[in-house]
């Protein structure tokens, strides 16, 4: 790959740039101000005509009668009449993901939400590398660099076993995570310690009922909250807690005893499954309320995987099908998706289990049991599609016995109560003087019908206004875009930034003519490249440069065009480090020898490092491209080649390239060695 040439001026602005990060706001109004709406401010069950609400900057700072509100000079207005303004909304169990801003969704996940009225999300956990992004990402939507819903978010997941369970739960306090998410697997003593650590730390703990430890156990241990309603259905089972199993075997053994309690009442209707689990759900929910534990609802889930397992040429050619991420459909086609593999062989399950978290949702809510929406939207795999999961989710609780009024304050008034005993920040989920403005504007009663949150008109989220034709604009599919940032040091002991852009298949045109620019903006500003400076390597369909100099850290987002459609990805340069040279006297072979061997053997020595690294063999003709390479493998030392590789007669060149992690998008750091050239006999 030929180095790009950058002048003296270009490569200061590269290095030393300190602009504000464009912002993605075009309005910077210092008021606005809705007029002549109807408030649906869910203080109460009521609907308050010709209102004005007024909002500075990301608060509301006054609301009332319209003729009575003095609405400040230059102040954006946005006409309410005949539209409704409610709260916006919060699903309160999500999963992020790297890939969400990375080349695996058509749309951006946070697009999505906001279009769909979610201004507030909770992460139960990330999928990705670094594990503090969803942090970031908060930081860059609060400044004004993405655009998205406020962020709340937990740590890794501790699934157990977990090493150091007292020092895991220290350092994701210390990284600003907001509560513990913990799971199924985790043995007493390890739960134990989590918690107990947790409330040492005024950390708030939700999650899973550990198979070990049982509700009883998690109650008595002050576990804040239980995500998910269908976490109860293993208490209506009398299994072995004191096993020792991996986590698919706990899934297997789980389902087999399911299978045989509860499969012959497959077929039992709503009234005779309450007459027969009613007694146990009693004594449930005594044991919730007088713990005032909260519940996450989620039934979406259970929904989701009955289509998968019955109906999945449905669930592929519904409405939002062509929101879901590159890839899921062609799993779920071909049998693969994990919901599908886990109930192999026991789909009758599926609808049972639905069958009795909607009974359970029914009972806890006519009991006064703490409740509050979330959808499990997110991940990759789950089918879900972010935004649209939270409507759906809604009309479960309608269909189950909720009035409007009461599923709206789940994902509202609730959601806020709980963020409150998270961090103290839940100042949102009703209209109010003082409160957050996150808001949407929709042109229905939602007290009358929640399908009417559906008909939006507008989303303002903490303070920044979103209009019918931005949030269309926002989730209009774009050219499918996967960046990396990574920062190497070479044998010439000089520091580089990489910047690779690849286009997904399924934008299939000549890209080298077609690709019109390419934007990148770093954690300080837009940098001075274009198009013209990257290298197009056809065969990866990878628009790629190198630029002198260590990266900045932060967060990277590139922009393609080509024509009319647009595509946007980011990556996050989180870590630098000098990953140590590796001692080219310890090659074998050496420079210049001759192999006589048709299968040979590479061998190096190991550098010196505290943290895993990773290496990788790489072999090129001499004066040519890639003849062969290795993935990146931990500790590596040695590799044989197989037969058929190098030719007879052939002179090459290899080399090893070493980095913090064995995936070309997690990545941060890697070092290359010298090229070393030897012939094959």
């Amino acid at each position: 790959m030929k180095m790009k040439c950058f002048d003296l001026h270009a490569l200061i602005l590269f290095l030393l740039i300190q602009t504000a990060g464009t912002s993605v706001w075009a309005e910077s109004k210092p008021y606005t101000a809705f007029v002549n709406v109807n408030l649906v401010p869910l203080t109460g069950k009521i609907i308050i005509p010709n209102q004005t609400v007024l909002i500075k900057e990301d608060r509301i700072t006054a609301m009332g009668q319209s003729n009575q509100i003095k609405i400040p000079k230059k102040s954006k207005l946005i006409d309410g009449s005949n539209l409704y303004l409610m709260p916006g909304l919060a699903d309160m169990h999500i999963h992020t993901d790297t890939k969400w801003l990375n080349g695996s969704w058509p749309v951006s996940p946070l697009n999505l939400f906001l279009a769909n009225g979610v201004t507030t999300i909770r992460d139960f956990g990330p999928n990705g590398a670094p594990t503090d992004y969803a942090l970031r990402w908060r930081n860059e939507i609060r400044h004004g660099r993405f655009q998205g819903p406020t962020i709340y978010a937990a740590g890794p997941i501790l699934f157990g076993p977990v090493d150091n369970v007292e020092k895991v739960v220290h350092d994701q306090k210390k990284q600003g995570f907001d509560f513990i998410k913990l799971y199924s697997f985790l043995s007493k003593k390890e739960f134990h310690e989590a918690v107990t650590t947790a409330k040492n730390l005024n950390m708030y703990t939700a999650g899973h009922i550990p198979f070990a430890v049982g509700l009883d156990g998690i109650l008595s241990e002050g576990m804040n909250e239980i995500a998910h309603i269908e976490e109860l259905d293993f208490e209506f089972l009398d299994f072995d807690r004191s096993r020792t199993l991996g986590h698919e075997e706990w899934f297997r053994y789980l389902i087999q005893i399911s299978s045989e309690k509860m499969g012959p009442f497959n077929d039992l209707s709503a009234d005779k499954l309450k007459s027969k689990y009613q007694a146990d759900i009693n004594k449930m929910i005594r044991k919730l309320k007088d713990s005032k534990t909260p519940i996450c609802t989620t039934l979406t889930v259970g929904d989701i995987i009955i289509q998968k397992l019955f109906h999945a040429k449905r669930l592929v050619s519904g409405p939002t099908a062509k929101y879901l991420p590159h890839g899921f459909v062609e799993l779920l086609q071909q049998g693969k998706n994990g919901h599908q593999i886990q109930f192999r062989g026991y789909e009758d399950l599926a609808p049972f289990h639905f069958a009795l978290n909607q009974l359970l949702l029914r009972e806890f809510h006519n009991a006064g049991v703490p409740l509050v929406l979330g959808t499990d939207a997110g991940g990759i795999g789950m089918g879900l599609v972010p935004g649209f999961s939270i409507h759906d989710e809604l009309r479960s609780m309608i269909d189950n016995g909720f009035t409007p009024f009461e599923a709206i304050q789940t994902a509202t008034v609730n959601a806020a109560e709980v963020i409150n005993k998270m961090n103290k920040n839940g100042d949102f989920g009703t209209i109010e003087v003082g409160k957050i403005a996150d808001l949407i504007l929709i042109s229905g009663n939602p007290l009358d019908d929640v399908s009417n949150i559906r008909k939006i008109e507008g989303v303002m989220a903490s303070g920044r206004w979103f209009d019918k034709i931005s949030l269309q604009k926002m989730i209009t599919p774009m050219i499918p875009v996967t960046v990396a940032v990574k920062h190497e040091y070479d044998s010439n002991r000089t520091h580089s930034t990489i910047f690779e852009i690849i286009i997904g298949k399924t934008f299939s045109r000549n890209l080298k003519n077609s690709i019109e620019s390419i934007t990148v903006i770093g954690p300080n500003g837009k940098l001075p490249i274009g198009k013209e400076d990257f290298t197009f390597l056809p065969q990866l369909r990878d628009f790629w440069i190198r630029i002198p100099g260590i990266p900045q850290t932060g967060t990277y987002t590139f922009k393609v065009t080509s024509d009319k459609k647009n595509g946007t990805a980011s990556d996050i340069q989180a870590a630098i480090k000098t990953i140590p040279l590796p001692d080219i006297r310890s090659f074998s072979p050496l420079n210049g020898n001759t192999l006589k061997s048709d299968h040979p053997t590479f061998s190096w020595k190991a550098v010196k490092s505290e943290e895993p690294l990773y290496y990788r063999l790489m072999i090129n003709k001499l004066h040519g491209g890639r003849v062969y390479s290795t993935g990146y493998i931990k500790d590596m030392q040695s590799h044989t080649v197989p037969k058929g590789i190098l030719k007879p007669g052939q002179s090459y060149r290899w080399r090893i390239r070493i980095a913090d992690d064995n995936s070309w998008a997690k990545i941060q750091n890697r070092s290359l060695s010298r090229w070393q050239t030897f012939h094959s006999k």
